[in-house]
């Protein structure tokens, strides 16, 4: 369960493992997916780059198969790259249920998030305030922005390992993973599509309320609560630049003109949309994006997203858009009794939105990465 470390799958994150990562227990997070301890797919262990990466699907690429995309699936905080097995196993499934003769092939990749599984250096540092740690926040995000970057490292050097280079990379992750696959998705310009699973794209928001629910001192001493959290030890300047650099909401709506706290809620001026337009084009344009969440979420509550997505719905309107001519989509969906979990509605959402992507006629075209 995200929120606490979890040891089980220690034994089996090691190269020469024969362990299938199948054997390993379900995590909370995801039940949804327990069915596929029946039908698991093909997998195998790499060292790349000197991370332990494990590739899914393929034995089960077909042979009519020209092109092949790459799911790059990132976990959850406190769990493993096994656990995300489960998830590479439905997609594989969906994929191979909807794809017709001539179609691109797909094989899905886990790897161990920075302070995880195989790459543990420091358990304390995964979890939080509640539990103990004082620099949840810090070590929160440092973790899954050096992940979104192994990414983009992994990537560039993955091709060498496979029987072809990938014709294109999607990134796609839950909560502590989902977080990641944000910075993915504004950083590296060769994935083309993301699938977000309660995960939040305003970690200052995100933090600023688990700090206020936290009760923590620099949150209880001004009314409202939470007016000295930001530049506090609890979230230092260092980390408010840091998020202002590679948070989506940082990015996009750190420097707007009004700051008033509810700044997503104006337009943007001329001046603001000509500078904005420049950033969005490098980073979003092209780029197809699901969301899903869940309505009963505390841990990672909608309600801290939802003024980032009412912005870039905003930008991105068919009709009224001033982003709305770079092909980005975002598809927003909430499982209104979806706890803070991949449940089974929100993964009939995903093998859809995935299937229809994958089945596009289109032409994709990798662009370089600028990392």
């Amino acid at each position: 369960m995200a929120g606490s470390s979890n040891y089980t799958w220690r034994h089996a994150l090691q190269l020469h493992s024969t362990l299938s990562p199948f054997d390993s227990p379900v995590p909370g997070t995801h039940k949804a997916f327990a069915d596929m301890k029946a039908k698991p797919v093909s997998w195998v262990r790499k060292n790349i780059a000197g991370m332990l990466v494990t590739i899914y699907g393929l034995q089960e690429l077909a042979s009519d198969t020209t092109q092949f995309t790459c799911f790059w699936l990132l976990h959850g905080r406190g769990d493993t790259q096994d656990s995300m097995g489960y998830c590479a196993a439905a997609m594989l499934h969906a994929w191979k249920s909807k794809r017709q003769p001539g179609q691109r092939g797909l094989i899905c990749i886990t790897f161990d998030q920075r302070n995880h599984g195989s790459r543990l250096v420091d358990d304390k540092a995964n979890v939080s305030w509640k539990q103990g740690n004082p620099t949840h926040a810090q070590d929160m995000f440092n973790t899954y922005s050096g992940s979104a970057q192994d990414v983009s490292h992994l990537i560039t050097h993955i091709p060498s390992y496979l029987p072809a280079k990938p014709t294109d990379h999607i990134c796609g992750g839950v909560s502590l993973g989902g977080h990641a696959t944000w910075q993915v998705l504004m950083a590296e310009p060769r994935v083309r599509a993301g699938l977000v699973v309660i995960g939040c794209p305003d970690y200052i928001r995100l933090m600023s309320d688990r700090a206020i629910r936290s009760k923590l001192r620099s949150c209880t001493d001004t009314d409202p609560p939470g007016l000295r959290f930001l530049g506090s030890e609890d979230f230092p300047q260092n980390l408010i630049e840091a998020v202002e650099k590679y948070d989506p909401a940082g990015i996009l709506l750190g420097e707007l003109d009004v700051v008033t706290g509810d700044d997503h809620r104006h337009p943007p001026s001329d001046a603001e949309k000509a500078r904005l337009r420049t950033i969005m084009a490098e980073k979003l344009a092209g780029k197809n994006i699901l969301c899903v969440h869940g309505g009963k979420d505390r841990l990672v509550p909608y309600a801290q997203s939802e003024p980032f997505f009412t912005w870039l719905k905003k930008a991105l309107d068919a009709k009224t858009g001033w982003f709305n001519d770079h092909g980005t989509t975002l598809e927003d969906f909430i499982d209104p009794a979806g706890m803070h979990e991949f449940s089974g509605v929100m993964r009939v959402e995903a093998e859809r939105w995935l299937c229809d992507l994958l089945a596009r006629d289109d032409e994709y075209v990798v662009r370089g990465s600028k990392l």
